[in-house]
């Protein structure tokens, strides 16, 4: 088989533009996390939308390189890409390879960040309900009545404006 290589070409162009947005992407959750941190919604508002523009211009980049390997007559996965590489000299397929790892590492450090914040949120809202329910007096341990509807214990129950 003969293997077209304006479209190798443009498929390995394709790769390095993936891994570059996905280094665009690691680095606003870094600024993500910071805004998180100050608390700055309009900085963690400017990320945001960052991130969703990126992660657009990341799906369209993962439809081309798909395209791209159907033109050159593979299946667009894992199993295409193997094919692809077996077509080509070794060092073409090298190329390939190392491009592809790069872009791979690169994807997991993205999803390794957005975990990351994902987890900062979650326990700063955790915080935000524990500290309201305090500010309200709505400690479940100082409840009028239990489940069972029985006398609870009411006597620590205080608001912070009553104190």
């Amino acid at each position: 088989m003969s293997t077209n290589l304006p479209l190798v070409k443009r498929f390995c162009d394709l790769i390095d533009k993936g891994s570059l947005i996905l280094a665009t992407l690691c680095d606003l959750s870094d600024q993500e996390k910071k805004a998180i941190e100050i608390i700055d919604p309009s900085l963690l508002q400017n990320c945001v939308n960052q991130k969703q523009q990126n992660l657009e211009q990341l799906a369209e980049n993962t439809l081309q390189r798909n395209e791209t390997l159907i033109e050159l007559g593979f299946s667009a996965d894992t199993q295409g890409l193997e094919q692809l590489q077996l077509s080509l000299s070794p060092g073409v397929a090298k190329e390939i390879s190392k491009r592809w790892s790069n872009l791979s590492s690169q994807l997991r450090q993205a999803a390794k960040l957005n975990q990351r914040n994902e987890q900062i949120v979650k326990r700063s809202q955790g915080n935000i309900t524990q500290l309201l329910s305090i500010l309200q007096g709505q400690s479940p341990k100082t409840t009028i009545y239990d489940e069972a509807g029985h006398k609870g214990n009411y006597s620590g129950q205080n608001t912070l404006g009553k104190a």
